[in-house]
């Protein structure tokens, strides 16, 4: 069967050790080498090729493949209909030859050569290759699964693994951005991700248990997958983390995803007018493009400015800023698979009107497609159901789509050979471009393009492409609780509310504290960049707090802070002197325990303070009685501590002082035979 990988079919194949592949003297009768022996190597395999030898007519019996790798050579028997090979490995220093085999034996052998290159040149790993879901049809029986073909001059689907889950794939595939991976589903209810440019990777799955899945998109900035789910005859678009979570919904009735380089917006299908729109990842419809009724597969080009798509036979080109569709060229058939390998190249599978399929890629020059150029046209009884362009090349890393004024751009360039890199801002160049991060200080609010491009030696261009959002309007932030001035427990919960455009990221939370006579100290920091939107804090007796907050925005733009939201909690009444006749009392209904009390008339209790504002914390009762108020020696006013109903640890302001107070607050007893129990003392310098 046309997938058995080299390596199973052991029983047919000779191993031994050989220094090199010598020269063995051949009967006349033998045939001669095969024509046109090419070698191409994928990054997961190598696909090996030829033609019939020039003495054809010798009744040919097969031919032999001979793999030496560090002088071992490995031979693999192959039946005389077959005219190419395949090997799902790819290793580093391998040579490869082929020798033609008749009734008189084994002729000589090809002159060994390394994958992708002429005889005896030197060792090239590929640069690029192409992914795609293939389709084998053998006995009435069709599989579909992952492999890849040589850019240039392949001849057959060389697969991703020999067993595993890459074996049996649903059609729709596609490809990240930085080219390196595949995500792929199996039977309609799994996601997978797997690595296109390493052998044998094993594949990870992102999402089970789900239905209907169909196509996919990953996002430029390899953070995020939104797929088709089919439902009823409907279908529903939804986003999952590239490493799998819970998916999120875009929409239904809408159909083909394919992100924009905002990363925050899609193009996809109408699914009730048949025309494509725009649409933010939160479902929200930004544009409805006219002239696009019975367009299937949109497909957004890298750099944001073009939209393709199979409009009957033909393939069409939109600007994403919106305009009149061109067309291709008529091809006379659909197609099954677009995908842009490069901003100004599209890589279509299509039906040929024979009933086969066929890989092509179509040029496009400012948004206008040109005729085709055939790649690849699979063996009878294969078809390829879609292809992704695959190869490492030039990313943008993640970032957020809205940022601030001063932008630091990280991008990689893993994989590309010494690239010349430039860079593109807002329609202004830079060559070279500076080393990664790209850096602008500065920038104006409002809507910004990067284009990066890196050209490697030897010609090949990659491009990376960026959409901003610059915000340098700062948030709004509120302190909405707490809302008293005096509290008696030992924690204290703080609550905010921001605001902003573009959303609200972080809090930062700080405080200052004073004791009941002294001055406030420094802000420290509470919380440093809480998502939350509350924090409970400790409060020790005897001090006042005054709490602040400010918000950051996504783009980091940061809010001034709050004006100070004070409070206080009492000092115990153990702090106040008292003059002979109050006595020291204990019992859990007193505020910490304890309260000072007396029945005894023109008796005092003091504290020092500095304050602005002050409560007394005592007990009200229906046999209590008054207390006169001096501060710094002068009466300012009297407290009534009655009450019909007893109330322990009552909060009672005591008159405001005309000026800030340094100095001694004194309570005396108005009357005798009445009850005073006083708990503690509250200040407030605010």
């Amino acid at each position: 069967m046309r997938l058995a990988a080299p390596l199973a079919v052991s029983a047919l194949m000779l191993t031994v050790a050989a220094p090199a592949m010598a020269s063995v003297e051949q009967s006349a009768a033998v045939p001669s080498v095969p024509a046109g022996v090419r070698v191409k190597g994928t990054f997961t395999g190598i696909d090996l090729a030829w033609s019939l030898p020039a003495d054809q007519g010798s009744g040919l019996t097969g031919f032999v493949v001979h793999r030496s790798v560090n002088g071992t050579e490995t031979t693999y028997p192959m039946p005389p209909t077959k005219l190419n090979w395949q090997d799902t490995e790819r290793i580093q220093g391998a040579l490869y030859s082929v020798a033609a085999v008749n009734a008189d034996g084994e002729g000589p052998a090809s002159t060994p050569g390394p994958a992708d290159t002429v005889p005896n040149a030197p060792v090239a790993a590929p640069t690029d290759a192409i992914t795609v879901a293939n389709t084998v049809t053998t006995d009435g029986v069709s599989r579909t699964f992952l492999g890849q073909i040589a850019v240039q001059g392949a001849t057959q689907v060389i697969p991703l693994a020999t067993s595993g889950p890459t074996q049996q794939v649903d059609k729709a595939i596609a490809a990240s951005a930085d080219g390196r991976q595949v995500v792929f589903s199996q039977g309609q209810t799994s996601l997978w991700t797997v690595s296109a440019v390493v052998p044998h990777a094993q594949p990870v799955k992102i999402l089970d248990g789900s239905s209907g899945i169909t196509t996919k998109s990953w996002s430029p900035d390899g953070t995020k997958i939104a797929f088709e789910r089919e439902q009823s005859g409907s279908s529903c678009i939804e986003v999952i983390g590239a490493t799998g979570g819970t998916p999120t919904r875009v929409g239904c009735n809408l159909s083909a995803p394919s992100w924009l380089p905002d990363n925050q917006t899609l193009i996809v299908k109408d699914q009730v007018t048949g025309k494509l729109r725009r649409v933010r990842a939160n479902g929200t419809v930004l544009t409805t493009y006219a002239g696009t009724e019975l367009a299937q597969h949109p497909v957004a080009s890298p750099n944001g400015l073009w939209i393709a798509y199979f409009k009957n036979t033909s393939v069409n080109v939109i600007p994403v800023a919106g305009g009149t569709p061109v067309p291709a060229y008529p091809y006379g058939t659909g197609g099954d698979s677009i995908s842009w390998a490069r901003s100004d190249l599209l890589l279509v599978a299509r039906r040929t009107d024979t009933g086969s399929s066929t890989l092509q890629q179509i040029p496009v020059n400012d948004g206008r497609p040109y005729a085709n150029v055939e790649l690849f046209v699979p063996p009878a009884g294969e078809t390829v159901e879609s292809a992704v362009w695959q190869g490492p090349r030039l990313t943008i890393k993640p970032t957020p789509a809205v940022v601030g004024s001063n932008l630091s751009l990280p991008f990689d360039t893993t994989g590309l050979v010494n690239p010349y890199i430039s860079c593109e801002f807002d329609g202004v160049k830079t060559a070279p471009c500076p080393a990664t991060p790209f850096q602008r200080t500065g920038v104006t609010a409002g809507q910004h393009v990067l284009r990066i491009w890196g050209v490697e030696d030897g010609g090949r261009g990659t491009e990376a492409v960026r959409w901003l959002t610059v915000d340098t309007t700062t948030p709004t932030v509120k302190v909405t609780g707490p809302t008293f001035d005096v509290t008696k427990a030992a924690t204290a919960n703080v609550t905010y509310a921001g605001a902003d455009d573009n959303g609200v990221a972080s809090y930062d939370v700080r405080w200052r504290i004073a004791p009941t006579a002294g001055n406030f100290g420094a802000y420290a920091t509470v919380k440093s960049g809480t998502t939350a939107t509350s924090v409970a804090i400790g409060l020790a007796a005897g001090y006042e707090y005054c709490v602040s907050v400010r918000a950051r925005d996504i783009a980091g733009n940061v809010s001034g802070w709050t004006v100070d939201k004070c409070f206080s909690r009492p000092s115990d009444d153990r702090l106040m002197g008292a003059a002979k006749g109050w006595v020291r009392a204990s019992n859990r209904a007193y505020y910490l325990g304890t309260a000072t009390a007396t029945t005894t008339k023109g008796i005092s209790v003091s504290r020092s303070v500095q304050a602005k504002r002050l409560f007394l914390i005592a007990t009200k009762c229906v046999t209590c009685g008054g207390l006169n108020v001096y501060y710094n020696g002068k009466y300012v006013g009297a407290v009534n501590l009655y009450k019909a109903t007893t109330e322990y640890q009552a909060i009672i302001p005591l008159p405001v002082p005309a000026a800030f107070l340094t100095g001694s607050v004194l309570l005396t007893t108005r009357t005798s035979g009445q009850i005073y129990q006083v708990d503690g003392l509250a200040v407030r310098r605010t």
